[in-house]
């Protein structure tokens, strides 16, 4: 695998091995042990059979299936990114973990017909795809080694939808919450709400649940449950993109969805950050006319940045005091 620069060269494996034992582990604990994963797969309302013990309920053992059966969960069902696409970098950490001691900690799969649903494990059946097609012509590869992974297997009568997605959500709790994109964040919160729902949590303890689980404050879960709930699909879509900020989409949830429909409807190519921040709760239909018709709004250009993960809104307050004339920065 040293060659065609591929992630295990000696080079790169000096570079990162120290930090890629440490995050590597972090994905480990999560599914090291079968049984953390399959407590979680039993509906709150599936009669368990009394003749038989927890353990001989909810314990799986080891089955070796090949890759080439497995299927990706739906979208909707998976809401995090895959690991090569949102964090290359412990993509590739991963991906030597892999290469040089395999699959250690089984993939979560649901039998459907003659294929396999993937529940927990699609980072990492990718990684072996990949490994097996840079490396199958190398001499004394082992292909087996990758073909068919260790996995927990589920029958496709002991699992519900929401078993399955409660595995999927479960499982990829170890990801950095922080680091996904807003409409995602969202999704994802609503996802956990309605599972604690399901698992029969009263709601104060499910935003608590929740909080603990994304690690984020339980603002910013209320928060994200109102823009779902309370904002119609297009006006969050200007949060989603970038034109409108959190302060002010959430600013709509004060208007029934009529009103948010109509503004939409007849003001939506002059819906601004700038218009929305004159917004009160109170306004009435023509009061709102006269915030989007209004021409002394100052005109703006979009533009993109990288900041600093975790200074996102810092730079965004500091830009926008410096644009209502609050700091000058030749000073």
């Amino acid at each position: 695998m040293a060659r065609k620069g591929s992630i295990s060269n000696d080079d790169f494996l000096k570079q990162v091995g120290a930090s890629a034992k440490k995050e590597i582990k972090r994905v480990e604990d999560v599914l090291s042990n079968p049984d953390s994963v399959s407590k979680f797969t039993a509906s709150d309302d599936k009669i368990k059979d009394p003749g038989k013990k927890d353990d001989e309920t909810e314990k799986k053992g080891i089955e070796y299936i090949s890759i080439g059966l497995m299927d990706n969960a739906p979208d909707e069902w998976n809401r995090y990114p895959l690991l090569k696409d949102d964090q290359p970098e412990r993509y590739l950490e991963l991906k030597m973990s892999i290469y040089d001691r395999g699959i250690e900690n089984p993939l979560v799969l649901w039998k459907q017909g003659e294929r396999y649903m993937i529940l927990a494990g699609h980072n990492r059946k990718d990684i072996c795809t990949e490994i097996i097609n840079e490396c199958i012509n190398e001499p004394g590869f082992d292909k087996e080694k990758y073909e068919k992974p260790k996995c927990i297997v589920y029958k496709e009568d002991e699992l519900t939808e929401y078993d399955a997605r409660a595995i999927i959500g479960d499982t990829n709790l170890y990801r950095d919450f922080s680091k996904l994109p807003v409409k995602t964040k969202i999704m994802i919160t609503k996802d956990r709400m309605e599972l604690y729902q399901r698992r029969r949590y009263a709601k104060g303890a499910r935003i608590d649940q929740v909080a603990r689980d994304l690690g984020m404050e339980k603002t910013s879960v209320y928060e994200n449950l109102s823009i779902y709930e309370k904002v119609i699909p297009e006006i969050q879509e200007l949060y989603y993109n970038g034109t409108l900020t959190r302060k002010s989409v959430l600013r709509f949830t004060s208007f029934d969805v009529d009103t948010q429909k109509w503004v939409y409807e007849k003001y939506k190519d002059r819906i601004s950050e700038l218009r929305v921040k004159k917004i009160r709760k109170t306004m009435t239909k023509d009061d709102l006319a006269g915030i989007f018709t209004s021409e002394d709004v100052k005109r703006t250009k979009r533009m993109t940045f990288q900041v600093p993960v975790g200074k996102e809104e810092e730079f965004q307050k500091l830009c926008e005091m410096w644009a209502n004339g609050e700091i000058n920065i030749n000073q």
